[in-house]
């Protein structure tokens, strides 16, 4: 029976970074991974599949624009969106972030353990594989994620009814695509398959898009979607039944909007479900809320050696988080083994958020309402990217950004961007709000110009209604 230091369980961007951690350190470390290929559900069926998707169709609509650039002559009448060329590069670049991984255990002299990994106690790993072996650690983590949430009577077939990872490897172009759920995923593949040329309905429970982020966000979001896109928004909605019938799928909607919806394909996009039954987890004293595995600041369970982390923990479900939680674990199981290492707890607060749609969306820190309720007092400053010189240059003169500041300090509690390459800007705010900058600090912070980032003091300038270029 192989023992080692530590055994990971999931290769996602947890898993795998908690293992190259923990090899770092010193730790004799394997890791399992079920699928046959390593990275996990955001290399294979999320993260990174889903962004080759958004790409294409943003190259797509900027191909339909090229006459507003000066560039004449091209007939973009008979333009179409080829899926299966799509669906070649998404699996070509899949496959070599897998690959990249692969060689990142090698280098790492990580062990690679083939097979469905379950608890069995004592610091014991079944591995199910083409056979069944137990391994034994001294420390094991647990990173096995999530799956598409179920929903009882809209069950996906794969065909015309789909969860996110099916629409992943979607053929043929929706006449009509219906989107129950305006999370994250609900909105990037709306954006998507709108972009191509599908005509999208977008349903969501909410009150607007996008319910966990600030409430200026999913306003403005939905306003975008419908204006430039032709999305149907339908908040306070939800799809009560569908039924398949003559090559359709008919949604009866029921709530603020009650009628029913013919369409081509309907995607269920309703949020996701950890990972946490049959691994195991009966023979051990970690304990479970709602499906997550409930840990200290230093991602432990109840159960001595065992760490879980990622996806199937009640902390935000990014891959960055995640990957964060891997190292915090790998570290806190170093020390425990005698390592010199000091881990840090994470600061949620401080987490960046994404939403890869057209327009971007990046937030970090405490939205205007959160704030209000954890009793600070709360000053914003807005300021549009329409003004901007750079975001007329690309095209993209839409949306905002918006500070929230606690008002008699000038602490900024957080930071709230929807445009032009927010994804890319967020993390401009990251280290603003790692530095606790004021906004005072801010409004003397220089930019260069021309570029997105001058709307950063413009937004501080606001807070005081200070604005310069509006």
């Amino acid at each position: 029976m192989a023992q080692f230091d530590l055994i990971v369980i999931g290769s996602g961007p947890g898993g795998y970074v908690a293992a190259i951690r923990a090899a770092q350190l010193g730790l004799y470390t394997a890791l399992v991974e079920k699928d046959s290929g390593l990275g996990g559900t955001c290399l294979w069926r999320g993260c990174i599949p889903a962004k080759t998707w958004l790409e294409s169709a943003h190259r797509y609509e900027q191909m339909a624009t090229l006459s507003e650039f000066g560039i004449a002559d091209v007939d973009t009448s008979k333009m179409k969106a080829d899926l299966n060329a799509i669906i070649a590069r998404k699996s070509k670049i899949v496959n070599k972030n897998a690959k990249g991984i692969e060689f990142l255990m090698k280098k790492n002299k990580i062990t690679l353990l083939k097979g469905f990994g379950k608890l069995m106690g004592s610091g014991r790993v079944e591995v199910k594989g083409e056979t069944t072996e137990i391994y034994t650690a001294k420390k094991i983590i647990l990173a096995t994620g999530s799956v598409p949430r179920e929903l009882p009577g809209l069950e996906a077939d794969g065909q015309s009814i789909l969860n996110s990872d099916h629409i992943l490897d979607l053929n043929i172009l929706p006449s009509h695509l219906v989107i129950l759920g305006g999370g994250a995923i609900g909105v990037e593949f709306a954006s998507t398959f709108a972009r191509l040329g599908a005509k999208v309905t977008l349903v969501e429970i909410a009150d607007r898009l996008l319910p966990i982020e600030d409430e200026s966000i999913g306003v403005e979001l939905s306003k975008i979607f419908t204006r430039s896109y032709k999305i149907d928004c339908k908040v306070k909605t939800k799809i009560t039944s569908v039924e398949k019938k003559d090559g359709s799928v008919l949604c009866k909607l029921s709530g603020e909007t009650k009628e029913q919806i013919k369409a081509s394909h309907v995607l269920i996009a309703a949020g996701r479900t950890p990972v946490t039954s049959k691994i195991g987890l009966e023979s051990t004293r970690a304990r479970t809320e709602k499906g997550y595995v409930e840990v200290n600041e230093f991602m432990l369970t109840a159960e001595e050696g065992l760490y879980a982390i990622g996806d199937i923990v009640n902390t935000p479900w990014l891959a960055h988080v995640a990957s964060d939680e891997g190292i915090l674990a790998a570290e806190h199981a170093a020390k425990s083994l005698g390592k010199a290492i000091e881990p840090h707890p994470i600061n949620y607060v401080r987490v960046p958020s994404c939403v890869y749609s057209d327009p971007e969306i990046g937030c970090i820190g405490l939205s205007e309402q959160k704030a209000k309720d954890l009793g600070y007092p709360v000053t914003v400053g807005q300021f549009p990217f329409m003004p901007m010189a750079k975001a007329n240059i690309v095209g993209e003169p839409h949306g905002f950004i918006k500070i929230v500041s606690e008002s008699k300090y000038g602490e900024i509690l957080g930071i709230h961007i929807i445009g032009p390459k927010a994804t890319e800007l967020i993390a401009s705010s990251v280290a603003l709000m790692a530095g606790d900058v004021t906004v005072q600090a801010l409004i003397h912070t220089m930019y260069p110009h021309p570029t997105l980032n001058e709307a950063f003091p413009e937004a501080a300038r606001a807070v005081h209604k200070q604005s310069i270029n509006i």
